[in-house]
C-alpha cells in the first residue's frame, strides 16, 4: 500500500462506512462463531492503523502486525500493540492466538504467496482457534485504487476455500459481503475504462455526512443478513474457518 494511503486509513478508518461496517461485522462474527470464553488472545495480521485492533480489544488482549513502518508508527499513537511483521513469517510461537483477523491483506501484491500466509496463520493458531478473512471478489472488475493499495488478487469463493482448505482450515462461514457497494463501484469501473487518466488514488475519502450515515446503516444491516445467510454477489469475501481440535 502506498505510505500515503496509511495516513488516509488513519484519518478515515474509525468513521468512515466502510471501515465501521467491515469492523462492526468483525467483532459480530467472533461473538457469534467463537466458543471461547472472554478474555483470549487475537492477532490482527496486517492490521493497517490499527482501528480493528482497538475495536476488539473488548474481547482480550489484540496484537497486530504490520509490514509497514508509517502504519505501525501510526498505531503506536493509539498505544496498541504492534510490530512490524510479515503474514508469511509471523515472530510468534505456535498455537498462541484464539483468533486471527485478516482483512485486505492477502490480496496485496507484497503477500508472495497467499498459501504461506495461511499456513503461517494456522501455525499460530490454538486448536479450535477461528481465521476471519476478508478479500476483493469479483476478477473481472478493475479500479485503479487496487493500484494505489497494490491489490494484485481478487477471489471467486470456489478459489479461495479451496486455498483455505488446503491450508487445514475447517470452513464454517463463507458470504459476499458489501453487496450495497457493488453496483456504485462497478459504474466507477466502467467509467475509469471508458474515460483513462493517469491519475491513481484512494476510492477512500471523506464523505458528506448524511451520505455516510445512510451507507453505514445499509451495510451493518446488510452484515445482519451475511451472518445467517450467504449473500449471492458483494464487493468482497468473508470468511471464518477454524483450524481443527488435535486427537
Amino acid at each position: 500500500m502506498e505510505t500515503s494511503e496509511y495516513k488516509n486509513m488513519y484519518e478515515q478508518e474509525e468513521s468512515h462506512f466502510y471501515y465501521v461496517s467491515l469492523h462492526n461485522l468483525v467483532c459480530d462474527l467472533i461473538s457469534r462463531y467463537s466458543n471461547n470464553k472472554f478474555p483470549i488472545k487475537i492477532l490482527d495480521a496486517g492490521c493497517g492503523t490499527g482501528a480493528l485492533v482497538k475495536k476488539l480489544e473488548r474481547f482480550g488482549h489484540v496484537s497486530g502486525i504490520d509490514n509497514n513502518k508509517t502504519a505501525v508508527s501510526l498505531c503506536k499513537r493509539r498505544d496498541l500493540d504492534v510490530s512490524l511483521g510479515s503474514i508469511t513469517n509471523l515472530r510468534f510461537k505456535n498455537n498462541v492466538f484464539d483468533i486471527v483477523t485478516c482483512m485486505d491483506v492477502l490480496v496485496c501484491k507484497e503477500v508472495k504467496t497467499d498459501i504461506k500466509a495461511l499456513n503461517e496463520i494456522f501455525r499460530v493458531l490454538k486448536p479450535g482457534g477461528l481465521i476471519i478473512i476478508r478479500v476483493s471478489a469479483n476478477k473481472w472488475l478493475k479500479l485503479k485504487h487496487d493500484k494505489h493499495v497494490h491489490s494484485t488478487r481478487r477471489y471467486t469463493v470456489a478459489e479461495l476455500e479451496s486455498k483455505i482448505q488446503q491450508s487445514n482450515f475447517r470452513i464454517m462461514k463463507v458470504s459476499y459481503i458489501n453487496a450495497v457497494l457493488l453496483p456504485v463501484v462497478v459504474i466507477k469501473s466502467l467509467f475509469e475504462y471508458f474515460f483513462p487518466s493517469k491519475e491513481i488514488a484512494s476510492n477512500i475519502s471523506k464523505v458528506n455526512p448524511i451520505v455516510n450515515f445512510i451507507v453505514k446503516a445499509l451495510l451493518n444491516l446488510e452484515n445482519k443478513l451475511s451472518i445467517y445467510m450467504r449473500l449471492p454477489f458483494g464487493l468482497g469475501l468473508i470468511v471464518v474457518a477454524q483450524k481443527p481440535f488435535y486427537k
